[in-house]
């Protein structure tokens, strides 16, 4: 004994005087028997008759696989049975995972599903085919479940506005469905991670490439004057030039490379500019000047240097499609990229060529009270006048019996004129105190 609908082993059972039957073991059955809803019966119905009006194609209510896996709530047929297309009403709540699931069962047995839902799901990787109705538990059901056919109907995969339009849509023209199968989804979404993850390890090993590039360049490099002794030619209004030893990365020929900095014409100068090196350089750029040219050349013949410069020639960039001059090996012409030559330290550098430094913190003589006007008369201030000393000790004296301040001994204040004024002050009156 089976269950109908799952075909899973039967059981009688009995509860008080309610007789019924029942699953051997639940656990093996994968389909809801739980009763339906009107609004879920109206809607299988409206979708039915739908489908039925269609010419080409016919409707099954709760269509069951052979083995009872699934059962469909509405399976649109058409007359050829090439193609079928399962309508799931589904109204109540479900988990992206359980979507998942029943959707890929149907796609393995060549099923396209569309589930019917009140509302949207939410964001998910795995993409689902839904259509949103609005219609749900608790709508009201129409006598005439025809009357569904017009409700706004929201679907990726479909511009029809109405449900009616949207099923005549899916069977005439066919499921425009781009995301496949749950299963190929999880296998495509797997495939871009891999290769996300190979993106990055190659760009963790370009860069780690890099990286060691520019410190095997910085442990070839020196400046110049370790080997040739400090020296700056010194111009009228030239260039500032900076220098440094290095070796081509091809074929360890030894160059010298340079960085140069206009000097403005007029500007005196106390000391060089911070060496600034450029990563990206265009077609022209300042090393190839003449004037940096014959400084270097003066550098060069004054400490008798025996290294070739490196040449400067014009190259194109592949990323940027455009050109632009670089720096490259006098020997095999390999190109020494700007880019690492930016990152070579500040102390693989020195200065080779500066202007005169017309003014120094000695030769400045800075006012002792610098006008904060900028050379506007100061205001004239007051002289300030000396202060007057008074000496007290050249003052006359004062008669001791013209002086009405004067302390009083402690006898003349405890004799009986003095215990009388005192008295006569205490009680405010100025006849004498006539007491005891």
């Amino acid at each position: 004994m089976v269950m109908p609908l799952c075909g899973i082993r039967a059981i009688a059972k009995s509860r008080g005087t309610t007789h019924f039957f029942a699953h051997y073991r639940i656990a093996e059955c994968n389909v809801d028997h739980g009763g339906e809803s009107p609004q879920h019966l109206a809607m299988k119905t409206a979708l039915r008759d739908q489908i039925d009006s269609l010419d080409g194609w016919h409707a099954f209510l709760e269509y069951p696989h052979p083995s009872r896996e699934w059962i469909i709530d509405v399976l649109a047929e058409s007359d050829d049975k090439r193609h079928r297309v399962a309508f799931e009403v589904q109204l109540s709540s479900q988990t992206p995972e359980k979507y998942q699931i029943r959707s890929q069962r149907y796609f393995n047995d060549g099923v396209f599903p569309v589930w019917v839902i009140p509302r949207p799901l939410d964001n998910s990787p795995i993409k689902i085919p839904v259509v949103v109705t609005g219609f749900g538990k608790s709508s009201e059901v129409p006598e005439n479940p025809a009357e569904l056919m017009d409700l706004n109907a929201g679907a990726d995969f479909s511009t029809a506005d109405r449900l009616g339009l949207f099923v005549d849509s899916i069977l005439r023209r066919g499921p425009r469905w781009r995301f496949g199968s749950p299963d190929e989804q999880v296998a495509a979404h797997r495939r871009e991670v891999e290769r996300e993850a190979r993106v990055r390890e190659e760009e963790r090993r370009r860069l780690e490439d890099i990286e060691a590039r520019i410190e095997e360049m910085n442990s070839n490099s020196a400046p110049p004057q370790t080997a040739y002794g400090a020296h700056t030619v010194h111009t009228e209004d030239g260039p500032f030039v900076w220098a440094t030893l290095t070796q081509c990365w091809s074929c360890e020929h030894p160059m010298l490379l340079w960085n140069a900095q206009s000097a403005r014409p007029g500007v005196q100068h106390m000391s060089a500019p911070p060496l600034a090196l450029k990563r990206e350089v265009g077609v022209k750029r300042y090393e190839n000047h003449p004037d940096v040219h014959r400084v270097l050349n003066d550098w060069m013949r004054a400490t008798h240097a025996d290294v070739e410069k490196a040449l400067i020639k014009t190259r194109r960039s592949k990323t940027k499609a455009a050109e632009y001059s670089a720096f490259v090996c006098p020997e095999c012409d390999a190109l020494i990229g700007q880019m690492f030559i930016s990152c070579i330290r500040v102390e693989k550098w020195s200065l080779v060529s500066a202007p005169l430094m017309k003014r120094t913190r000695k030769d400045t003589k800075q006012p002792t009270h610098p006008d904060p006007r900028k050379g506007k008369p100061q205001k004239q201030r007051p002289p300030i006048l000396a202060p007057i000393v008074i000496n007290y000790e050249d003052r006359p004296a004062v008669p001791d019996e013209l002086q009405t301040d004067r302390k009083k001994t402690w006898a003349e204040l405890h004799s009986p004129e003095g215990v009388a004024e005192a008295r006569r002050r205490f009680m405010g009156t100025a006849h004498p105190y006539r007491g005891d």
